[in-house]
């Protein structure tokens, strides 16, 4: 549990969500409060980065990582617990928060 991954909720291959019987349990057991809460709210605390932290650089490659690897699961994640619509605001958030610190000074 809590971990992002293909099929989170271990459905059927052919699943259509507004068919699946007691779809928030499954979403319960298998994503979980923290993952439930990390997917819907980590670009709001992202935004909350300065772009003068000495971290801003480490957290910009993570960012880049999590795109490359988990952006579909993320997605998945958000469609099954039916908030599909926090990843456009999410998006534009880091999208936002990447222009402020890419004007301050290091793309590595």
């Amino acid at each position: 549990m809590g971990t992002l991954k293909k099929n989170i909720c271990n459905l059927d291959d052919n699943a259509i969500l507004s068919e699946v019987r007691d779809l928030p349990a499954h979403c319960k057991a298998q994503i979980g409060d923290a993952l439930e809460y990390a997917c819907q709210f980590w670009a709001k605390h992202l935004v909350g980065i300065s772009n003068s932290s000495h971290d801003v650089g480490d957290v910009y490659k993570a960012i880049d990582k999590f795109f490359t690897t988990h952006l579909i699961f993320w997605i998945e994640a958000l469609a099954v617990m039916g908030h599909l619509d926090v990843s456009i605001h999410a998006i534009n958030d880091v999208w936002q928060w990447y222009i402020s610190v890419s004007h301050k000074q290091f793309i590595c």
